[in-house]
């Protein structure tokens, strides 16, 4: 089929592979006995299209390339649609940012109602808590309500809970490598922080 005269010249073909294929279009334009022919690449593979959408698609480049004020607005438009999908980008990262902070919040409600009403039966149950939590990093400042975990080489498990404790942090501070019994001793004394380990639960003998 032909529009305003233009038909295609040749069977379009493509060139190129993967992402960067391109399909090369020739048109041709008769007037009479004498015409002229334009060839333009596509991008992608568009031998699959119609000739109508594809001499449309040639016509829309010539006119670009013709007319500088048209070219100015597709590139203004373009400019708009990149800044819309930034937008629509950062507003999904927001949206996850928040959705990490009320998860960690939640994580942290769970694990201080566990530990503070010493419920938890299992050690096994504890250990899946303690990993929940980060590992303190030598290094790293740590702030009033964070939940963090220091291991304690010295104990004997009992249940599967794990050679990790929970701390509670209440007052700021700098983990400089400080051992598990300093942070049951002085820092515990000073208010710093509270270690949480796992107490196994009495058994209906002990209340006898």
């Amino acid at each position: 089929m032909a529009i305003n005269n233009y038909e295609l010249a040749s069977k379009p073909y493509t060139r190129g592979f993967g992402d960067n294929i391109r399909t090369v279009v020739e048109i041709r334009l008769e007037d009479g006995t004498r015409y002229s022919t334009n060839m333009r690449e596509l991008a992608g593979d568009r031998t699959g299209d119609s000739d109508d959408v594809l001499i449309q698609a040639v016509l829309d480049i010539l006119k670009s390339e013709l007319d500088p004020g048209s070219a100015i607005v597709k590139a203004q438009q373009d400019l708009v649609m990149a800044k819309n999908k930034q937008d629509e980008l950062s507003k999904i990262v927001k949206q996850q940012q928040e959705t990490n902070i009320l998860t960690q919040r939640m994580i942290k409600i769970m694990v201080l109602n566990s530990v503070m009403s010493e419920n938890i039966v299992y050690g096994t149950i504890y250990k899946d808590l303690v990993s929940l939590l980060p590992v303190l990093k030598r290094g790293e400042t740590y702030f009033e309500e964070d939940l963090v975990t220091i291991e304690d080489p010295d104990h004997v498990e009992q249940n599967g809970e794990g050679k990790h404790v929970i701390v509670q942090v209440n007052r700021e501070f700098e983990y400089t490598g400080q051992t598990i019994k300093e942070f049951e001793g002085e820092m515990s004394r000073n208010g710093i922080v509270a270690v949480w380990k796992w107490v196994p639960p009495k058994s209906n003998v002990d209340h006898i």
